[in-house]
């Protein structure tokens, strides 16, 4: 009896294992807040769409990418394109 418990109770271990919850795309996207977009795009892909306006903290650009249910801000000055928030 003991042994068919423990075996029970290994298997449903396993179960839960296995089922464990994956991060989301928007907790992805929030892993990678100030750092490259370059490695959010490797994450999660390309934005369904983006939009960019000069910013008023700095000589670039503010960013807007626009994902399924959320979005990612940016800041892109030359080159680099760096996460700073997502909502």
């Amino acid at each position: 009896m003991k042994r068919i418990l423990a075996i029970i109770l290994c298997l449903s271990m396993l179960f839960l294992c296995a089922c464990g919850a994956k991060k989301t795309d928007k907790e992805l996207a929030e892993s990678c807040i100030d750092k490259s977009v370059e490695e959010l795009y490797e994450l999660i892909g390309k934005p369904e769409s983006s939009d960019y306006a000069p910013s008023c903290l700095g000589d670039g650009e503010d960013g807007m990418l626009f994902y399924d249910g959320f979005i990612v801000y940016t800041y892109r000055e030359g080159d680099t394109e760096t996460v700073y928030d997502v909502e």
